[in-house]
């Protein structure tokens, strides 16, 4: 009689793969990768450890002897090269009072208004505020290569900057032109007018710079040629079906 083979148990599976397990890049002294206070970006960061100098005697005689200052230092980003201070394994700048990192496609001249902004947020909002409006000046004159802040923003207007964006910066320009040139803070100024500009400098970029890059970038893949025929040919399409109300 012939024997039939042990049945043997498969554990079958999803062939899923499990769910990534997110980790934690909070900054935190000593660490040496996290979420880079000076930018956007989680990055290995570098340490540079202060010593302080000494003299004790010994055997009649003074030693200088070096000692580590274990709860100061300075961390350095390395994707942006920022630094970052500690003190008493506190980071104390750029400050974290306030949840606003620097848009990644920020143009490097506005960074340090913007960094400020945040760094002194709670603390004084009409400061921040005054940055802020520097700061969404000069984003609209980068944006549209104008010099004036009114041209840029007519410049934009031109290019399709969405209307809610627009009546923003009206806001900015009414309230904001006076305080910047009179060299005068408004005493209106507080923390809901430093989140509102806060939020209309990140739409800024994202419409004006963050969202183009990555249209350019389509555009490269797929060829700029064949993007203009094809572009060029759709445009014709549309005018002959306007024309012809169909």
């Amino acid at each position: 009689m012939a024997t039939l083979p042990r049945t043997q148990t498969t554990q079958i599976t999803s062939g899923l793969r499990d769910a990534p397990v997110e980790g934690d890049y909070t900054p935190k002294f000593r660490k040496t990768k996290f979420k880079c206070p000076r930018c956007p970006v989680i990055a290995a960061q570098t340490w540079t450890v202060p010593y302080k100098k000494e003299h004790k005697q010994f055997n009649q005689k003074l030693v200088a002897l070096d000692e580590q200052i274990s709860d100061l230092g300075i961390s350095q980003c390395v994707a942006c090269g920022g630094r970052s201070l500690w003190f008493e394994g506190t980071l104390v700048y750029p400050s974290q009072s306030g949840d606003h990192p620097i848009p990644q496609d920020l143009p490097p001249q506005l960074q340090k208004d913007f960094e400020e902004a945040a760094a002194v947020a709670e603390a004084s909002p009409r400061a921040a505020a005054a940055l802020l409006r520097m700061c969404i000046e000069g984003l609209c004159k980068f944006a549209a290569q104008k010099d004036n802040f009114n041209d840029a923003v007519y410049e934009l207007e031109k290019q399709g900057i969405p209307t809610q964006i627009t009546v923003a910066m009206d806001v900015v320009r009414m309230t904001g032109n006076e305080a910047l040139h009179a060299l005068r803070l408004y005493g209106t100024d507080d923390a809901t007018t430093v989140s509102i500009l806060f939020r209309l400098a990140n739409s800024i970029v994202q419409w004006a710079i963050t969202d183009k890059k990555q249209l350019e970038g389509l555009v490269a893949e797929i060829g700029p040629e064949r993007f203009a025929k094809n572009a060029a040919a759709r445009q014709r399409n549309a005018d002959k079906a306007a024309r012809t109300g169909s």
